[in-house]
């Protein structure tokens, strides 16, 4: 008998073993302190001239590596576990808006987590790959680099104010913006029967949203938006900023890249193709396959 997808797959991105005894504190200390040095570096407003037009490619034509007045390739990045077991595939996949969405470029590879889950430090256990395949993409396929990058991840929404997508967008100098399907409850943020008489009372259609602001006194810091994708899509999804893109550029990004499913097109493409290589795993016998 075969076992289905979701057997193989575990429904939870990252292991979340309880690991936190076995973890020197020193170094939770060095994660923690570089996040807080790395934040007041983030630029939170448009850096791209693609940005500040809101200007997107809609005809073919030969891309120049240096050409950053429109916006043309968006990528989605991923990892997705085996289960219960820190060996996972992580995926990119570039897209071409001028070719209705074409995806010109992917890149699997199978890798082995080197560092323990810790709440709050994600980045420090997936980001090193997810840059390695950003890099890789760098060398061989310049053309294709993204001019805005998505990820499975938050951003600004975050414990410490700098999330996966923070974290990714600082080290690649790249315009990042994070989505999650839950609510990462920090800053006084919760799921509670307040927050979810909001979606049903606000987010009535899509590209309905409302700010998730903190709620800590003397900070009202804007953290994200709980955000409806699709009319037919009632659970919302949570999107934050990661860096070099405004909130306004974010929005109307979104609603470029949203099609007809809850999840942003880069971030859901790139999950089921992750998914699927682990799939193929025990037939693919190649540990990274390439589509240059």
């Amino acid at each position: 008998m075969h076992k289905s997808l979701s057997e193989f797959i575990s429904p939870i991105k990252e292991n979340k073993s309880n690991i936190m005894d076995s973890i020197d504190p020193t170094l939770i200390e060095n994660w923690r302190k570089e996040q807080n040095e790395n934040r007041e570096k983030l630029k939170h407003y448009d850096t791209e001239p693609w940005q500040k037009h809101h200007r997107m490619a809609t005809e073919l034509r030969e891309s120049d590596i240096s050409n950053n007045n429109e916006l043309r390739y968006v990528a989605g990045l991923d990892i997705s576990f085996v289960k219960d077991k820190d060996t996972a595939c992580v995926g990119i996949f570039v897209f071409d808006l001028a070719d209705n969405f074409k995806c010109v470029y992917k890149d699997l590879k199978i890798v082995t987590m080197n560092q323990p889950y810790v709440p709050g430090f994600l980045a420090y256990r997936e980001a090193p790959f997810l840059l390695e395949r950003l890099d890789r993409l760098k060398r061989l396929k310049p053309k294709y680099y993204p001019h805005c990058i998505f990820i499975d991840g938050n951003g600004l929404l975050h414990g410490n104010k700098f999330g996966l997508a923070c974290h990714v967008g600082y080290y690649s100098d790249t315009p990042t913006i994070g989505v999650s399907k839950q609510l990462f409850q920090v800053f006084g943020l919760e799921k509670n029967q307040k927050h979810k008489d909001r979606i049903k009372n606000e987010l009535k259609k899509a590209g309905d949203f409302f700010e998730l602001r903190s709620k800590i006194e003397g900070d009202d810091t804007l953290l994200g938006y709980c955000y409806r994708s699709t009319d037919l899509a009632t659970n919302p999804i949570y999107v934050s900023i990661g860096n070099k893109i405004s909130w306004d550029t974010c929005l109307w990004i979104l609603r470029i890249v949203i099609k007809n499913c809850r999840i942003p097109e880069p971030i859901r493409q790139a999950d089921l193709g992750t998914r699927k290589f682990l799939a193929n795993l025990n037939k693919n016998k190649n540990n990274e396959t390439d589509d240059l």
